[in-house]
């Protein structure tokens, strides 16, 4: 009778540790779960931002791409008037040379100063804004997966199970809020993008319509000389 009632303890026993140590994988693999989703959405919206940056990029190269011909066009046709120019001698027209060499120093350097600008504000932003949070996300999850091992290692899993229980439903409440609000607040961080980029871009072009105008300034200048002979 008594061995009976002694087997039947040990057998509630196991049975209540086998439960125990179901929640406890049930906790795992919930963890994993969530981390394996949450690491795909993230990757997502790595992807989108990396998208964005690139197309910002893009525009403001296509810029670029207007200005260079634009202004070389423009040293072209200053050149022919140079050339063409009447009643100016060899050494006049040699001295106008040597300015325009100058001034297109000067130029291409106005051309730099708008690429430098436009690269140093829009690079700041696509560091600086996005990334860093992303990041931060990803390495809370990740940690998440080995989030019930560390509750073991902090907690008496023998003599206070509950107390282990509750802190890992804690902790999963914590994961599942950062599962939900992770997502809108990167995507607001990838549109929030755009509103730098419109206004670097807006900058591009007032820089380049400033050296198209200063070229146009600087010509009229080195042809003033060629009017008088350098005289």
């Amino acid at each position: 009778m008594f061995v009976k009632f002694f087997l039947v303890i040990a057998l509630l026993q196991a049975v209540c540790a086998q439960q125990r140590f179901e929640v406890l994988v049930e906790f795992g693999t919930n963890f994993s779960t969530l981390a394996i989703d949450t690491q795909n959405e993230i990757n997502e919206l790595y992807h989108f931002n990396a998208d964005m940056v690139r197309e910002f990029n893009r525009e403001l190269l296509l810029e670029l791409g207007r200005m260079v011909p634009e202004m070389r066009e423009a040293d072209s046709s200053f050149q022919q008037q140079i050339a063409a120019a009447d009643g100016v001698d060899d050494e006049c027209r040699e001295y106008v040379e040597e300015l325009r060499e100058l001034f297109l120093l000067f130029q291409n350097w106005d051309i730099q100063d708008c690429a430098y600008y436009a690269h140093v504000e829009l690079a700041d932003d696509s560091v600086n804004r996005f990334l860093p949070y992303a990041i931060t996300f990803l390495s809370e999850n990740t940690r998440s997966i080995s989030q019930v091992v560390e509750s073991f290692s902090r907690n008496n899993a023998v003599a206070e199970f509950d107390a282990l229980v509750e802190e890992l439903d804690g902790e999963w409440e914590y994961y599942q809020t950062l599962a939900v609000s992770f997502g809108d607040f990167l995507f607001d961080e990838i549109l929030a993008h755009a509103d730098v980029a419109d206004r670097v871009y807006l900058d591009l072009v007032e820089c380049r319509e400033t050296a198209v105008r200063l070229q146009e300034s600087d010509q009229e200048y080195i042809l003033s000389y060629l009017d008088s002979n350098c005289e």
